[in-house]
């Protein structure tokens, strides 16, 4: 297992995500998050208090990025970014958003931020007025804006279960497992797939699998449970069914509802597949 750098007894990462929300105002076809063929789901603010609490204790990030879904339609997003700031899980605060919803990001919400990432699509292209807008409110608060120009996504899903030696060979070269690792309703995850994945299971342990309970644990077996977990050579249950961050790439496009639907019933089945395979 490779040995990563402690800080304070406390494992180091690049960020700390928390997807808030499942849900998206777009459709954008090939979403990591899988947005487009999810139902509604927020996060409840407790937990996320929570598990934010308990990540605190164990390690060390530089970057807290809140993310969806789109982390806007959540109605206490702005309760939940007092309580990043106020608990110092990292020193840079960050959230993620496609910019259509920013005027109901309230004063005291922006005064909890340090950057701002506001993914740019071709279509639908974010109004000139609302680019205006951020960068203004942004600049008075001192905020970093990263704009990101996402025109092309990631082909990360798989039309069938992938063999062994491919799973592998993806999660060893996958750039998403170092850079996207994520705490939700109480397990950390190296990657992101693996929480959205089980949402389609029929029973979503082995998937559950792919992450680190944190409850439990006091904090020095804590942090080195998470510790193996992002050192582990062996591939998650969610890397059967995705190409890894060096999947090719293809034109950014919104989803019809009809096409979501097949999406869902499509990743339904593989999920269902490789439950059975893997029981």
């Amino acid at each position: 297992m490779q040995r990563r750098s402690l800080l304070e007894g406390k494992v180091r990462i690049r960020a700390l995500e928390y997807h808030v929300v499942d849900h998206c105002n777009l459709r954008c076809d090939h979403c990591c998050s899988y947005s487009p063929i999810l139902k509604k789901w927020f996060a409840d603010t407790g937990t996320f208090e929570r598990d934010l609490k308990a990540m605190s204790r164990v390690v060390a990030p530089e970057f807290f990025k809140i993310v969806g879904g789109e982390p806007l339609l959540h109605p206490e997003l702005e309760r939940q970014l007092v309580i990043a700031r106020s608990l110092a899980v990292a020193p840079l605060v960050q959230l993620t958003t496609n910019g259509f919803l920013m005027r109901r990001l309230t004063s005291r919400a922006w005064a909890c931020l340090d950057i701002l990432t506001v993914s740019l699509y071709p279509e639908p292209a974010l109004p000139k007025e609302l680019i205006r807008f951020i960068a203004h409110e942004a600049a008075a608060r001192n905020v970093r804006v990263s704009w990101k120009i996402q025109d092309k996504f990631s082909l990360l899903d798989r039309a069938e279960i992938a063999r062994y030696e491919d799973a592998k060979r993806v999660f060893e070269r996958c750039w998403i497992r170092q850079r996207c690792n994520s705490i939700k309703q109480g397990r950390f995850y190296c990657c992101t797939r693996p929480q959205y994945v089980q949402r389609f299971a029929p029973d979503p342990a082995i998937f559950l699998e792919d992450g680190v309970e944190v409850a439990g644990l006091d904090e020095t077996a804590l942090a080195r449970r998470i510790e193996e977990h992002l050192g582990r050579s062996e591939p998650l249950h969610s890397c059967f069914l995705c190409q890894g961050g060096y999947a090719p790439l293809d034109t950014n496009r919104q989803l019809t509802a009809i096409e979501a639907g097949r999406k869902r019933e499509r990743l339904r089945g593989l999920a269902d597949q490789l439950a059975a395979i893997t029981c």
